[in-house]
């Protein structure tokens, strides 16, 4: 379904999830969240505009305050070639953990911990991306980072509010210890939404024995079945009801939209709280309150209803969520070049060529021309939100990987566009190239290049038109771009003598 996970559940390291790693034994959770040991609750963070130098250096900082930031959430994936070894990349950009030495605050040089592009596996090198990972003692979900090639802890140290690297950790810091929430099951859903059920029905507001019921029975959507989703800093919703004017809330497990907006919005009332778990092609809620899933059950003389009644997903707690939106707008994009990733280069050996032969005895010069053909790729998606399929009229840049391994913007694009989708496009060059043939020579030119992909974290505003015409202007800062094109183009002179 696309997308990055989110909310937050306190877990244990070592539980088995969804990413296989090499070898038996556990395996890390795929998305996480870390939240820091100290009362103030901060998650880690990085490259968050604002926050001193580390977005310029690509750095980490506790201070991050929502789970469902870009900046607070990172993927945990297995080395494939070290047991109980991880690399961590940033859902941000893509970039992964790695030592790297700066100044501190005290002018003396400290090992933080930074990124870059891709990962390494040999310990050997500097730019090993390999950490491993210790438990709290008696305290599950607690765990600490050590860097496996240079042997030092990941922890907040007195001499500068950045993430760095300590020899045995910082005591005074709980001696690196970060409380991980794994986020890889759940997801975070879109502003306004419609839930269709495993019936083919849509849910639906009812008046039913003079309480506000959810029932699957309406066969189209309007906007008396639209619902807007609340995200909370730890990753949970709140529900409100377009129709009734007020939140979910179970009752004793029914659910009712009959919850006044102030009590909802704080999350006094666990009832009013909801997880969105990811169930193959599936969205499933979870309630709070109960920590059951809410299923469609025909009971008590109710059809069809909402209920947080099951223990497991069963098939009558499969929602499919669709977006209610008649369309979408994505303009204003920004994109942060301040560390484009680049990555993934390969050699591309003959993109062109062409061949001149000089049958004299002296030599003479040749004009050829070159039909330079590449095809570029380019994907615009939220690197958050669940992807739901809906097609945007958009307005961006279109970023390319330029001489020396440089992004830049070079060029725009407008037009219909199905968000998260890959775009392809082809170009082709014509190139005169000048050529010295000395006598009796066959000389052949041929252009090489290096290709590449590139990840560009992108802001951007999203303009939705509802049903009710009414036009809802969002902020967002969850894009990435993803592209690939060739670059640094050379030209390769081979010569073959011909006999006399």
């Amino acid at each position: 379904m696309g997308g990055c996970v989110a909310a937050a559940r306190a877990v244990d390291p070592t539980e088995v999830t969804s990413e296989a790693a090499p070898g038996p034994g556990p395996r890390p959770p795929k998305c996480v969240a870390f939240q820091s040991s100290e009362p103030n609750g901060k998650y880690l963070c990085y490259a968050r505009h604002g926050n001193g130098g580390a977005a310029a250096e690509r750095l980490l900082r506790l201070d991050g305050e929502d789970v469902t930031s870009p900046h607070t959430r990172f993927f945990m994936e297995p080395s494939k070639e070290h047991h109980g070894l991880l690399h961590v990349r940033c859902c941000y950009d893509n970039k992964y953990w790695a030592a790297k030495i700066l100044q501190a605050d005290d002018d003396e040089d400290g090992w933080f911990i930074g990124t870059i592009a891709e990962a390494e596996e040999d310990l050997s090198k500097t730019t090993c991306t390999l950490f491993k990972t210790t438990v709290g003692e008696g305290v599950p979900g607690y765990i600490r980072f050590v860097h496996a090639r240079l042997d030092m802890y990941g922890c907040m140290s007195k001499r500068s509010p950045h993430f760095s690297l300590q020899k045995g950790g910082d005591e005074d810091a709980g001696g690196g210890y970060m409380i991980i929430h794994d986020l890889s099951q759940q997801v975070v859903l879109p502003r306004y939404l419609a839930f269709k059920g495993d019936n083919g029905m849509y849910l639906c507001p009812r008046i039913i024995e003079h309480h506000e019921y959810l029932q699957f029975s309406a066969r189209d959507v309007g906007q008396a079945l639209v619902n807007r989703v609340h995200s909370n800093k730890d990753g949970t919703i709140c529900i409100w009801s377009n129709h009734f004017g007020k939140f979910w809330r179970r009752s004793p497990n029914w659910i009712f939209c009959d919850s006044d907006d102030d009590g909802a919005a704080r999350g006094d009332d666990v009832d009013t709280l909801f997880r969105a778990i990811r169930f193959r092609s599936f969205v499933a809620l979870q309630s709070l309150g109960n920590n059951w899933y809410c299923n469609r059950l025909t009971t008590e003389g109710k059809k069809s209803c909402l209920n947080a009644g099951t223990p497991t997903i069963t098939a009558e707690a499969r929602l499919r969520p669709e977006e209610a939106v008649v369309s979408r707008e994505i303009y204003d994009v920004v994109f942060d070049l301040s560390g484009p990733r680049v990555y993934g280069k390969t050699s591309v050996v003959d993109m062109a060529a062409a061949s001149s032969h000089n049958d004299t005895a002296s030599s003479d010069t040749a004009q050829l021309k070159l039909e330079r053909r590449d095809t570029e790729r380019r994907t615009w998606v939220s690197s958050v939100t669940v992807n739901l399929g809906v097609t945007a009229k958009i307005h961006a840049g279109v970023p390319h990987i330029t001489a020396g391994g440089n992004v830049e913007v070079k060029d725009e694009f407008s037009g219909s566009y199905s968000w998260g989708s890959s775009m392809e496009k082809q170009t082709t060059k014509d190139v005169a190239y000048q050529v010295t043939v000395p006598p009796k020579t066959r000389v052949t030119v041929t252009i090489v290049a290096t290709r590449a992909f590139c990840d560009v974290p992108f802001s951007y505003k999203q303009r939705d038109t509802l049903f009710d015409g009414q036009q809802v202007t969002l902020d967002m800062n969850d894009g990435l771009y993803t592209g690939e094109n060739c670059f640094d183009f050379e030209y390769v002179i081979t010569s073959e003598e011909k006999e006399s």
